[in-house]
């Protein structure tokens, strides 16, 4: 048989908070990956997480303002081709020898991988070498189910990291709960997506059929994103408003990201948040020109988290 020359596809998926961007940091900086084109999937109209790409470039390509597995899909499919074809060039061709997709947390892998399989273009051109999805140990059991998202994106993976194991309190529990849904998968725990980045590459397999793609994939109900755009936010100021957010009763913060431009610290403030658990500090890249946040949850009153947005400015 000959070599399949096609482009590898690796999809990158988990749930709101699994840690997906920090193992596609880790990924792109290890020196054993080739190189690698990104796309990330933002759910709001505000984009974070193409920002916190360690090193993001032209390379890092960002699908905004709609789920990659029904709103965006035709913006996938055009921004495959187009990646493709700025490879194909004679001047300055982009340099990259796999892609990488990294959905949005509310996003279901199946419809991706219909649509790189059954796509005449794409599937002349990429194939799927796998899909890597990851999990959060300390809610897993939870969101399994609380969020349809959960259990088709577990079920559609090769290769899972429970992740977050030091936000655990009954690890055994999750891994269970995780295998229920995912028999078939390589299940691997980590802590910040510590892991071997190769084996996430090379999970090859010619099958399509090794794909769990369930026909019908509903999203949480009642889940809204609060995208917020300022100046430059004093640092204690900034801390009083993070914690107020993610504290506030009555509100279920799925997700929390922010980078931050705060008077006399040259690097960039970045705000990570899933549920009540906050952490802020100094991110790899320079301050930006603009402060951005954008808060994913249920139940929250936007009016309000803007009033407090507008207070701090």
């Amino acid at each position: 048989m000959p070599a399949d020359t096609r482009t590898p596809v690796t999809l990158v998926t988990g749930f709101l908070g699994s840690g997906k961007t920090t193992l596609l940091n880790r990924l792109l900086a290890d020196p054993a990956t080739p190189p690698t084109a990104v796309i990330v999937n933002e759910f709001g109209a505000l984009g974070i997480d193409g920002r916190l790409v360690v090193g993001a470039s032209d390379e890092v390509i960002e699908l905004r303002n709609g789920c990659i597995c029904c709103e965006v899909r035709e913006d996938l499919r055009r921004t495959v081709i187009e990646l493709l074809q700025k490879r194909a060039r004679w001047i300055r061709p982009l340099r990259f020898d796999r892609l990488v997709v990294e959905t949005s947390g509310l996003a279901a892998p199946g419809p991706l991988v219909q649509t790189f399989l059954l796509d005449p273009g794409l599937a002349a051109a990429t194939r799927v070498d796998g899909v890597v999805a990851l999990a959060h140990a300390g809610l897993v059991v939870a969101q399994l189910a609380a969020h349809p998202e959960v259990p088709a994106q577990l079920a559609c993976a090769d290769r899972i990291l429970l992740n977050h194991l030091d936000h655990a309190d009954d690890v055994e529990a999750a891994e269970a709960a995780v295998r229920a849904v995912a028999p078939l998968a390589e299940v691997v725990r980590s802590v910040r997506a510590e892991v071997a980045v190769a084996p996430l590459l090379n999970i090859g397999g010619a099958d399509p059929s090794r794909w769990v793609l369930p026909p019908i994939v509903t999203h949480s109900a009642g889940v809204v994103t609060a995208s917020f755009r300022g100046g430059a936010i004093e640092l204690s100021r900034l801390k009083m408003y993070l914690q107020f957010v993610a504290s506030r009763r009555g509100w279920e913060v799925l997700r929390l990201k922010g980078i931050f431009r705060c008077p006399g610290i040259a690097a960039a403030v970045v705000a990570q948040g899933v549920h009540q658990w906050l952490e802020l500090g100094p991110g790899a890249m320079p301050a930006p020109a603009e402060s951005a946040l954008v808060v994913i949850g249920r139940g929250i009153h936007v009016e309000e988290l803007r009033r407090g947005w507008d207070a701090i400015q």
